[in-house]
């Protein structure tokens, strides 16, 4: 042990980690401050000049205690993943962050509203009646449709059922006339081949027309003096 009363030679030791952290070997300050006193040592053994022994042992023992410092006040050693068990783990992060930006994106599209075809729509369902004095075509946005014909059978002219599947047309006879189709597209009551008659020459006699895509089918029949029977 040096004596108490032996004064350190003023060897400062380097202010950095004993370990660089890049390399886990030792720094390359504390590398040359532990050259340097193996150079101070080796020159009083060699020369017999330079500091006391005393003097030196103290210098040591000081360096050592700044030495063991430094190692008590180094960071914790931090084990990183493999680099691919890393790799796989950022892959899978950013996979995650683009699925959610879709999904945002998604949350902020609006969606579409065609208002003309909607208005379309509900014109074609809720069209005023209109009166026919003489033979006819069904327009588009026609629906309910009364024969005011007189004098002789009045003739319509139905839409395409191939390219109006599901529509409906109502018909009513204000005169004593037959309301007839120009094209043997319409299937009667009872059901069977298609023909030409729609109205029996009855004022006040209505009938209901739906399209199946092939022909218009009448699902409804009301004759104007049938008897209701309670």
């Amino acid at each position: 042990m040096p004596s108490p009363n032996a004064t350190p030679t003023p060897i400062t030791p380097p202010r950095v980690p004993l370990i660089d952290p890049r390399t886990g070997l030792i720094d390359r300050a504390w590398y040359l401050f532990f050259l340097s006193l193996n150079q101070i040592a080796t020159a009083v053994v060699d020369d017999g000049v330079g500091p006391s022994a005393e003097t030196l042992l103290a210098s040591y023992d000081a360096a050592l205690r700044s030495v063991n410092q430094e190692l008590q006040t180094l960071p914790p050693v931090v084990n990183l993943p493999a680099p691919d068990v890393l790799t796989d783990c950022c892959s899978a992060l950013v996979s995650q962050v683009a699925e959610m930006q879709k999904q945002i994106e998604a949350l902020q599209v609006q969606p579409i509203v065609d208002t003309a075809s909607i208005t379309a729509a509900i014109n074609a369902t809720s069209s005023a009646p209109v009166t026919k004095t003489a033979d006819f075509t069904v327009a588009d946005n026609e629906t309910w449709l009364i024969n005011n014909k007189s004098g002789s059978t009045c003739t319509v002219t139905l839409p395409t059922a191939s390219a109006w599947s599901g529509r409906v047309l109502y018909l009513q006879n204000y005169q004593a006339q037959t309301l007839v189709s120009a094209s043997s597209n319409v299937v009667p009551l009872v059901g069977g081949s298609a023909g030409t008659a729609i109205l029996a020459a009855v004022a006040g006699d209505t009938a209901t027309l739906v399209s199946d895509g092939s022909n218009w089918i009448m699902t409804q029949y009301v004759p104007n003096n049938v008897l209701l029977l309670e």
